[in-house]
C-alpha cells in the first residue's frame, strides 16, 4: 500500500464528496446520501474542528437529503433543492483546503455598498492631496 500525502487524501475527499453529492442531484438515491454521510464524517475526522467546515457539512447534508426525500416521495428534485446542493457543495469544497492548510482563505471585502464607495473617494482623495502636496513645496 502506498502512502499518501495529506494533501492528496484531502483532494481524494473532496473530489469523491462532489461525485457522490453530484449523482444525488441527479437521481436522489438513499444509497448515495449513505455513501455521503460516510464521505463527510472521515473527511471531517481528518481536520481540525472549525465551524465553517461543521456549517459547510450541515448545509451540504441536509440539502442533499431534501433531495433523496423528494425522489423517494416520487417528485422530481425541485430545482430550488438542486441549487442549494450545489451551492453547500461549493462553500464546503472551497473551505476544506483553507482549514486543511492547503490553502489560502481569501481576503475578505472590506466594505460593501456605500461604505465601499465612500472609502474608493477618500482614497483618491487622499492620493490627489499627496500628488498635489510636493508640486506646491517645490514652487516655494
Amino acid at each position: 500500500m502506498t502512502d499518501k500525502s495529506f494533501a492528496e487524501t484531502i483532494r481524494e475527499r473532496i473530489a469523491a464528496i462532489e461525485l457522490v453529492a453530484e449523482a444525488i442531484a441527479e437521481q436522489g438515491k438513499e444509497s448515495d446520501l449513505r455513501d455521503l454521510r460516510v464521505l463527510l464524517i472521515n473527511t471531517m475526522s481528518l481536520l481540525i474542528r472549525d465551524p465553517g467546515v461543521e456549517a459547510a457539512v450541515d448545509d451540504l447534508y441536509a440539502a442533499a437529503r431534501e433531495i433523496v426525500k423528494d425522489a423517494a416521495a416520487g417528485v422530481h428534485p425541485v430545482t430550488r433543492n438542486v441549487r442549494c446542493l450545489r451551492s453547500a457543495l461549493v462553500r464546503f469544497s472551497e473551505r476544506v483546503p483553507v482549514v486543511a492548510g492547503l490553502s489560502e482563505p481569501e481576503e475578505p471585502m472590506r466594505f460593501r455598498g456605500l461604505e465601499a464607495a465612500y472609502a474608493v473617494q477618500l482614497e483618491r482623495n487622499a492620493t490627489a492631496a499627496a500628488d498635489e502636496e510636493p508640486a506646491v513645496r517645490s514652487a516655494a
